[in-house]
């Protein structure tokens, strides 16, 4: 059975279709996409193949196709999955050389059993920032896989799920699974192109996920359409699956931050952003543009305590193998570690607290509006080479990388990005309140159609 030319373009969903009609056998959909990441000549994002088991849940998902018995609209779609995430037979590293020699998980993480449920051929898993520590996407003790959509040099994926994200935009996979403790989901789908579902802290199952900072810490999918991330939300959340609504655009409301989210934005940023919500006005959305004081007082806050309770989370987590192994870890993320070693229980406090005040505050505040919208990313990709010119680089760029994206997680919100229009890889970025997946979804499938 042929593979379709046009393949590469399809959405997961999509792919599930021809499954379903049996335009497209699941073994040699798995037999086709191990045959493009062998032939990819960039450094691979994967770290690990699981072929002999992709291609055992490909015969089984061949079978239930044959007899019309699927188990879901994404049965037999293979799939990638952030090296965070156990599957049985598999060392978790999370980019660590200090994880590498560790056992082999004996299970598969909760999120992971939940997608073979439904059908999802689990391909392997990919690169990650050490600890999943970083927005950019470095990895300076493994392979950094190169941003899929700026080409003109070796330019950084987003992180820290940078391999998802080039997996997915480099046609590796159908759609692929990160975390998002501070941004990670959303930064390497905005710089790839991609949609990036932030969801709600407590939605999604973490057991089997290997932490950073339990109180952030969220998974959720990188996908080519609404529609998939809609479906892959509701297999990992293990919730019936939803129908999206019409709503009418006369009747939609998005507020657009201005103020700090655009402070610092390259011109192609500013410029494309904006027209992309001149095109949302003209298509009928109603726009209302002004600062947010909570949005104004997180930033500050975060960025006059290194980003906040992250890391303190983050070392007192690895605080142990830090003291042993500290020479081998990227020095990237250790510089970033031991910023949490710093912070004392007052500070740790005094963050949460406030985090909890401006959340519930901004929660009450935004039942007036849609969403709130700003710019996923306020630049474009820095180049490897320019990011590892120095120390005081790459921490530039991290926290121009993660200044917009991890509001949302210390505000408790969900959130999605959306590619803009055009060739270079910018993101608008929507956000609801806590619990509020399902409705950001249906938004985001409305105003996706007006910009797409």
């Amino acid at each position: 059975m042929l593979i379709p030319e046009n393949i590469k373009s399809l959405s997961a969903y999509d792919i599930g279709q021809l499954l379903y009609k049996k335009k497209v056998c699941p073994i040699d959909l798995v037999n086709f996409y191990y045959n493009e990441i062998k032939l990819f000549t960039k450094p691979s994002p994967y770290t690990v193949l699981s072929k002999d088991r992709a291609l055992i849940e490909a015969r089984d998902s061949k079978k239930r196709l044959t007899e019309n018995s699927p188990l879901s609209p994404l049965d037999g779609v293979p799939v990638a999955w952030k090296d965070l995430f156990n599957m049985k037979g598999f060392v978790t590293t999370g980019g660590s050389k200090l994880l590498e020699n560790n056992e082999a998980a004996k299970k598969d993480a909760h999120v992971v059993s939940l997608a073979k449920k439904a059908g999802l051929i689990q391909l392997g898993k990919t690169s990650t920032v050490e600890f999943a520590l970083g927005g950019i996407g470095t990895n300076n003790n493994f392979i950094t896989p190169e941003n899929a959509i700026m080409q003109d040099l070796p330019r950084v994926p987003g992180g820290s799920s940078s391999g998802s994200g080039v997996a997915l935009a480099s046609s590796l996979c159908a759609a692929s699974f990160g975390t998002d403790t501070g941004g990670s989901v959303r930064i390497p789908a905005a710089w790839n192109n991609l949609i990036g579902l932030k969801t709600s802290i407590g939605r999604v199952s973490v057991n089997g996920v290997l932490p950073l900072a339990t109180s952030y810490d969220t998974v959720g999918p990188l996908t080519k359409s609404v529609k998939d991330a809609s479906i892959l939300f509701s297999i990992i959340a293990n919730e019936a699956y939803f129908k999206f609504n019409d709503i009418s655009l006369s009747k939609i409301k998005i507020l657009v931050v201005k103020g700090m989210p655009w402070e610092g934005c390259d011109a192609a940023v500013s410029e494309t952003v904006e027209q992309t919500i001149s095109n949302l006005s003209k298509a009928g959305i109603n726009i209302i543009e002004k600062e947010i004081s909570e949005i104004e007082e997180m930033h500050k806050l975060l960025a006059e305590n290194n980003g906040g309770n992250t890391v303190a989370e983050a070392y007192l987590k690895w605080k142990e193998l830090i003291k042993k192994h500290s020479t081998s870890m990227d020095p990237d993320v250790l510089k970033r570690m031991i910023m949490g070693k710093n912070m004392n229980k007052g500070s740790i406090k005094a963050i949460y607290d406030t985090e909890e005040i401006l959340s519930k505050k901004l929660h009450l505040s935004m039942d007036t509006y849609d969403a709130i919208l700003m710019p996923t990313i306020p630049i474009l990709p820095p180049t490897i080479d320019n990011v590892r010119s120095s120390a005081k680089t790459y921490d530039k760029y991290n926290r121009l990388a993660l200044k917009n994206t991890r509001i949302a997680n210390s505000l408790r919100m969900c959130a999605i990005t959306l590619p803009c229009p055009g060739s270079l890889p910018i993101g608008i970025m929507l956000c609801k309140s806590l619990g509020k997946d399902e409705e950001l979804l249906n938004l985001a499938e409305n105003i996706f159609n007006i910009i797409k």
